[in-house]
This record gives C-alpha cells, structure tokens and sequence, in this order.
C-alpha cells in the first residue's frame, strides 16, 4: 500500500483567512488520501514559517524521514507550500525524494512526479512561484517607500529612544521621561559640553537609558538623529514625519553645524580626523586585563602648573554613586582599579626599545606580518545589514513580535559595532606601504628619544593591544 507524508504551511494569519489554513489543507489531502485508499504515515506542519527558505522545522523532520524511505510520496496542498524559491524547490523534489525513490503530488496543481509531464510541470510552477516571491518583495519595498513618504517611522532597528511606537496607528508617541533626557542632551551639548563630559554628566546624575549607563557612541546618535526634529530616515533619505518633534528643527540644525564645528577644530589641533578616538598613545588599543574591554582615560583637576592626573579605568567600572550594572563582561562590573597613563606607556615604550635592541627579532616579527582581512570584515558587516533588514520585514508582516525585533536588532548593532570599530582602529591597513619606513625608523632611532606624535605612530603600528591588570601588562604585537 501506498505510504504518504502529508506536508502543509502557512506563513501567516492573512493566508489562512485566504483559504491556506492548516485545517483546511490537512482535510482536503485527507480526503484524496482516503478516496486513492493510500495509507497516511505522517503529518508535517510548519505554521508561521515564510516560505522563502528551505530550512523549516517539519520540513526538515520530513527529510529525514525521507531519507529513511519511511514513505512513498509525498502530498501537497500546492507547489507554493513547498516553497517560493524554484531553486530550493527542484532541489528538495530532486536530492531528497527522487534520490529516495518517493513521489511528489500537488493537489490543486494535479499532476506528479511519476510522470514525464508532472516533472516538467514542477518546474513551470515553481518559477511561476519564484516571479511571486519577486513581486512580493518588490510590492514590500515600493510599500516600504511609500510608508516613509507618509511620514510613518520605519522600523529598520530599535525604536528610537524618547518615543514609543504604536503599531495600531502605525505612529510614534512621544515618552515624557526619556524626552526630558533627550533634551538635556542637546541643550547641554549647546551650552559646550563635550560628548565625553556629556556622557559622564548623564550617567552621574542617573539619567540613563533604560535603566542602563549611556556610553560615548549612544550620546553621539542620539545628537545626530533627526527623528528629533520631526523627520524620518530610510535608506540614507529623510522624510518629514508625521509624529511631533521633541526638540525644534532649529536646535537640531544648531547642533549639527556645532558638531561639524568641534570636529574640524579638534582635526586642526591633532591633525586627526578622529581626535576622540585616537588621541593618544594607547587609544583604541588598551583593554582590561581581566574582563577584556576597552579601557578610557580620566583627567583629574588642573594642577597649578596646568597639567592634569591622568589614569586609565576600564570602561566597567564606574563612580562608586553609579546605579545598575554595565553592558560588557556579562553585565557584572569590572573595579580593577586605575593604572597612571604615564607609567603604561613608559612600559610599552621600553618593550619597543627592547625590540629595537633586537634586530633579528625584529626582522623575523616583519616577515610574518599579516594585515586584517578588510574584505572579509566588509562583507560580515554587509551581512548583518541584511539580516536587520530581513528581521524589519518579518516585523512588518507580522511573523515576529516588537519584543523580539528589538532584541534581534540590538544584538546585530553589538555586532556591527565590534567589526566597525576593529576596521577603524587597525592601523595595520597602512602597515605593508609603511613597513620599510618603520623598520629603518627603528634600526636607527631610539623611540624613547622622539617626540611624542612620533611614538605614537610607531606604537599604533607595531601593536595591536595591551592588556592591563593589576600587576601585569601584556602586549599583543601586530608584527
């Protein structure tokens, strides 16, 4: 007697109420089972899973079981229940049932696999079912334009903070306690904090964000988004929006043309276009010891002389006043203490020196010197681009909940952040045009004896990272 696995799908509630509902399709294939007098072994349901991939969960389970020849055929209410991808599609028909000996039915489509039409009729269908898929992804995206262009915020990562999103009136809604931060951030900023001080102000005077320490790079979206003045983003165009301003249009454009401004007088007093970032000699590259993440440098108060006490803590630890717990190192805080900037760097110093001393070594680190692969990290960083956009798709059409988008999409921009920043701070991209120079540089000059900036180049370009804790500093040589 004929055994058959009964294979059904829906992706989601509007295609039930279109006739595709699991009940529906389970008592049709029922049906023609019982009137051919074929024996059912299984039922496979996959409900709430799109179409568009293969990797399904009962669909996977029926693989298996096909591949145990635990059935003969294989039924389907239609081709698209399989599969809108023909490529997926002919795979599935050809690699796991026929390599197994079992046919493939399509009820409403009434043809099979047994035969030389029913097989050429697979192909026809699911390229019909491919020009489907295309035209729904291309009806999603004029929609997608068209929503921005109505002024309806787009929901491509984290709901902007200061608003809460409406999903019945499609609209943002101010939220009265983080718009008052929000507007200490740009009224402060105004008034000359710096991003760092800013950032420090917040967080000692518990204005935080979502119960959570703001850190630099949240202060610096925050000024730079102009959902703020009324306006959407979506795919690098703004559009104006349909929801109110927490802050004027005027204060917005103020603070960008301020932002613009400190960026380019800080670019004259370091010749750095990223002064913020790699100021000096160990920034970027220094981390704790004992949790691993970035350390930051803190200024004491001016001395009578002008100069400043100048120590490193890591970036876990924070004023003993601070509430919560941080975001690195499994949200436990890090209190390893602090560590002189002076006395780390004179240590790194003298370990350069040390490999100056050396030049065997020196020559054997040159040689076996491989520079970051750029390309690679590109195309990680492309990837999470796509997945964020796949996940604000699966939100819009129902098939994932608000809650999950958020957390989807917070731990992809964690991720995102890493690459960018591993792509921004590894000097190592110059270091092949720069490597002759730097080896004559160091087989005839003593680092400890050049100025400052120049030490900085050096140590950019020779390490990696340095770890400290306490009693031990470790370096990570890029050579």
């Amino acid at each position: 007697m004929n055994k058959v696995a009964i294979y059904v799908r829906v992706s989601t509630k509007g295609q039930a109420e279109e006739g595709y509902s699991i009940d529906e399709q389970i008592a049709l294939l029922t049906s023609y089972c019982s009137i051919h007098k074929w024996k059912i072994y299984d039922t496979y349901v996959d409900a709430g899973v799109s179409g568009a991939t293969i990797e399904r969960p009962e669909l996977s389970r029926l693989s298996r079981d096909a591949k145990k020849k635990k059935f003969n055929t294989m039924i389907v209410y239609d081709l698209k229940r399989l599969g809108r991808s023909q490529r997926n599609n002919i795979a599935f028909i050809e690699d796991v049932l026929e390599k197994n000996g079992i046919g493939f039915i399509s009820l409403t489509e009434n043809f099979d696999t047994s035969s030389p039409l029913g097989k050429a009729m697979v192909g026809i269908l699911s390229a019909f079912g491919q020009l489907d898929r295309d035209t729904i992804r291309e009806r999603m995206m004029m929609g997608k334009i068209g929503r921005a262009k109505a002024g309806k915020p787009m929901m491509t990562s984290t709901i902007a903070f200061g608003y809460t999103y409406d999903k019945v009136t499609s609209s943002l809604n101010i939220n009265p306690a983080e718009a008052i931060i929000v507007k200490t951030i740009y009224n402060e900023y105004i008034l000359g904090r710096s991003l760092t001080k800013l950032r420090d102000y917040l967080n000692e005077n518990d204005l935080l964000r979502n119960g959570k320490p703001w850190n630099y790079q949240g202060v610096s979206r925050i000024l730079r988004n102009p959902v703020y003045k009324g306006m959407n983003r979506f795919r690098g165009e703004v559009y104006k929006g349909t929801h109110e301003p927490i802050i004027s249009a005027e204060l917005f454009d103020r603070t960008q043309k301020e932002l613009k401004k400190r960026q380019i007088e800080a670019y004259k007093r370091n010749n750095n276009r990223r002064p913020f970032r790699s100021k000096y000699m160990l920034s970027g590259i220094i981390r704790c010891g004992v949790c691993g993440s970035p350390m930051e440098l803190t200024l004491g108060t001016k001395r009578i002389d002008g100069t400043r006490n100048m120590r490193y803590q890591c970036i876990n630890r924070f004023p003993r006043q601070t509430k919560g717990i941080t975001v690195y190192n499994n949200a436990q805080k890090c209190d390893t203490g602090f560590y002189e900037k002076s006395d780390i760097e004179i240590h790194v110093l003298s370990q350069v020196r040390l490999l100056q001393l050396n030049k065997a070594k020196l020559e054997s680190m040159f040689e076996r010197t491989d520079v970051i692969n750029v390309e690679d990290i590109q195309n990680q960083i492309e990837t999470l681009n796509n997945k964020m956009r796949r996940l604000n798709d699966l939100y819009l059409n129902d098939m994932i909940d608000l809650d999950d988008l958020r957390l989807q999409t917070q731990n992809f921009l964690k991720k995102k952040e890493l690459l960018e920043n591993e792509l921004e701070n590894n000097p190592a991209l110059n270091q092949e045009q720069d490597k002759e120079q730097f080896k004559e540089l160091l087989g005839t000059k003593d680092i400890t004896q050049l100025d400052y900036d120049k030490q900085k180049l050096i140590i950019k370009n020779l390490i990696d990272k340095v770890f400290v804790k306490p009693g031990n500093i470790k370096i990570k040589w890029r050579i």
